[in-house]
């Protein structure tokens, strides 16, 4: 019996969550393997998972380039259509690329495991008739509560709207990429081509079970999901590597420092916003922790902010932080909520709307500020929002009820229990 693959794609925030999943699943005496960009070989491995390379990721073209980041919207329609043509033109062949050579990693596969970058797999589900396994950290399930999270609106304009936002976020997000899909499951796959109106409600293919990585007590359950949408709770995955050694002696230093960082798949005029993030703190008397891009160069930096280059653990940064001003990934969402911090989100793209709202909702977070409308003024209304006791004190309550859930024991608890009565019914069950 073949491994149960997880077919990874996007960035670090799209490959990380499902790394804990495959860890429980081996320890439970399941073949596992992992299949992702080759850029995520060592952090897969160095969690003692298989690691399968599927090279050819669209999201390395996912970078801001003259102010500029594909798939969002920021006020200006023709600026944002331009910036969407030309990275979808640019893609177009290294989605073939990454097509053809998941099909390669996922042959043996068992059972398919997929993320939203990757939602295509569920043609390769579908050609070798096995079960097919949705691990996502957005609410994709259709609902009449609240409209599809990756629209770059939370506006709703009722029960109809917001159900129908789904199907039509789905055919969205596959009419671009439609003629490769199609190709790739003729002439590849020897399948039929999707229609050019999918069936509405899931235009990639069939999904057996949708595990969500988040908490019920971050969203409550839609009463109008079907049985097969699981909410588990988050995935977290502990840290190995230490802070470096000159953050630590910043964080001993003083009071505890608010973080900004603004994560993939880019940061509007990087040089502008550290602008505002050094007077805004010195206005607010806050320290802070800044993250900025590799090859962005600033002049002198203040003594009440560190600079971070690159990768670092946020599971052991942020609990010892006053709070977090941050993109509103699912996954940097979710790890300040854990941390029991308050959140400011400064959404760009997708999903970060969305979960800005819910931390607003929450009352863990001031209302979000889109990126591009950062200013010292708003900004520093929403720094001295986080510092009131009340909001601290709710985050770090919530945080407490989260840590104590177990969201990935679950998921793979339901991953199994699929896996199980699919064996049992047989080939033809």
């Amino acid at each position: 019996m073949g491994p149960i693959v997880f077919l990874t794609s996007g960035t670090r925030g799209d490959v990380q969550p499902v790394i804990p999943l495959a860890q429980r699943l081996q320890g439970n005496g399941q073949a596992v393997r992992i299949a992702a960009p080759p850029a995520f070989r060592e952090l897969v491995e160095s969690h003692g998972v298989p690691f399968t390379p599927v090279d050819g990721n669209p999201s390395d073209l996912m970078t801001a380039r003259d102010g500029e980041i594909p798939l969002t919207f920021d006020g200006n329609p023709i600026r944002s259509a331009r910036s969407t043509l030309n990275y979808l033109r640019e893609a177009q062949t290294v989605y073939t690329q990454m097509l053809a050579n998941a099909w390669k990693a996922c042959q043996d596969a068992s059972a398919l495991v997929i993320g939203l970058p990757t939602i295509w797999g569920a043609s390769i589900a579908e050609k070798l008739k096995i079960p097919c396994i949705g691990a996502f950290l957005q609410p994709l399930t259709p609902t009449r509560d609240f409209p599809c999270p990756v629209l770059p609106s939370t506006q709703s304009w009722g029960g109809a709207y917001n159900r129908l936002s789904y199907p039509l976020a789905g055919l969205a997000t596959f009419l671009p990429w439609r003629k490769v899909i199609n190709d790739w499951r003729t002439r590849t796959l020897g399948l039929e081509p999707l229609p050019i109106s999918g069936p509405l409600p899931r235009p990639f293919g069939r999904i057996d079970l949708k595990l969500y990585g988040f908490s019920e007590q971050v969203l409550p359950r839609p009463q109008d999901w079907d049985k097969d949408s699981v909410t588990t709770g988050y995935w977290p995955l502990p840290s190995k590597a230490p802070l470096d050694n000159a953050l630590e002696a910043f964080l001993q230093t003083g009071l505890p420092p608010m973080y900004f960082g603004f994560g993939s798949p880019g940061t509007y005029q990087p040089e502008k916003i550290f602008e505002v993030i050094t007077q805004v703190t010195h206005i607010t008397e806050l320290r802070a922790v800044v993250s900025l891009p590799k090859d962005m160069q600033v002049g002198e930096v203040p003594a009440h902010i560190h600079l971070l280059r690159g990768n670092m653990p946020h599971d052991r940064l942020f609990p010892r932080l006053a709070g977090a001003v941050h993109h509103g990934g699912a996954g940097t969402t979710g790890t300040a909520l854990l941390a029991g911090i308050p959140s400011l989100v400064t959404p760009v793209a997708v999903d970060q709307f969305f979960w800005g709202a819910r931390v607003s909702a929450l009352g863990v977070g001031p209302e979000p500020i889109p990126q591009r409308e950062l200013q010292v003024k708003n900004l520093a209304e929403g720094l001295m929002k986080m510092k009131e006791r009340g909001m601290k004190e709710r985050a770090q309550e919530l945080g407490e009820r989260l840590r104590h859930e177990d969201g990935i024991g679950q998921a793979v608890r339901a991953l199994e229990a699929l896996i199980n009565r699919r064996q049992a019914e047989g080939p033809h069950g």
